[in-house]
């Protein structure tokens, strides 16, 4: 409710916002601590990079308000 909150009150500025939630992500860390678990559904760091960027793109400019998973589909 916060991001919505945050895009309402400030929409009439042309400020957009939107926040992006990561499942487990592919680190090394990560994948130090489930050796045994399935790398290939998990959210890669350049895969957040690059949603980061199109929202901050011009054919974004009306998405605002969204919560936004990167989950490798796992729901």
């Amino acid at each position: 409710m916060l991001v919505q909150t945050v895009a309402v009150e400030n929409a009439d500025v042309g400020l957009t916002a939107n926040v992006i939630l990561p499942g487990t992500m592919d680190t090394p860390v990560n994948r130090k601590s489930m050796p045994d678990a399935d790398f290939s559904k998990w959210a890669k760091t350049d895969d957040v990079a690059e949603l980061v960027l199109s929202l901050a793109d011009e054919p974004a400019k009306h998405l605002t308000g969204l919560a936004i998973p990167i989950e490798g589909g796992r729901g």
